[in-house]
């Protein structure tokens, strides 16, 4: 299950990042608009993804633990090791962003996209802007809006951890 996920996450990266890049070298206004457009839906589909990833890794930790339970040692340890080798799956988190642990390479890994994605739109708002003229300045302020209001509820959503906290509790019955 978390192998569908991680691959879904990925294509959707890969798709997204030749969206963006189509735009910019199709290099209209229409093209140039949309770019910051896709970055934002990038982010908030990689979050998506990741929340998944998320569920399967807590489905799994929770088979391993009735396992180990019954077998009466802990040799199923697979969830154990996923926690200390990408993040603790419990750990708050915007996204992959663990800000607990901002330098493992999970966080690094997020940030690094961030900034990619951040330096396209940026790239895309400074060749498309000066052909706006006086309207710049409300889809500057549109895109801000946007962004930030995506980057608050993902960063509200992931503080609350309910929908995984709700499935582990279910699961745990």
């Amino acid at each position: 299950m978390q192998y569908a996920y991680h691959r879904k996450f990925f294509h959707g990266l890969y798709f997204f990042l030749l969206l963006v890049i189509g735009c910019l070298l199709w290099d209209s206004p229409l093209s140039l608009a949309l770019a910051p457009l896709l970055v934002i839906t990038a982010g908030t589909q990689s979050c998506f993804y990741l929340h998944f990833v998320d569920f399967a890794r807590i489905h799994a930790r929770t088979m391993e633990e009735r396992l180990n339970k019954t077998l009466g040692k802990g040799t199923l340890i697979g969830s154990e090791i996923e926690d200390l080798y990408f993040y603790p799956v419990d750990a708050p988190k915007i996204g992959g962003f663990v800000p607990t642990a901002p330098l493992r390479f999970f966080s690094f890994f997020t940030l690094h996209w961030i900034a990619l994605w951040l330096g396209l739109a940026a790239f895309a708002l400074w060749r498309l802007l000066p052909m706006m003229g006086p309207c710049g300045c409300s889809y500057l302020a549109l895109v801000a809006l946007w962004g930030g209001l995506n980057l608050a509820y993902l960063s509200w959503f992931f503080s609350r951890r309910e929908g995984l906290a709700s499935i582990e509790k279910f699961l745990r019955k």
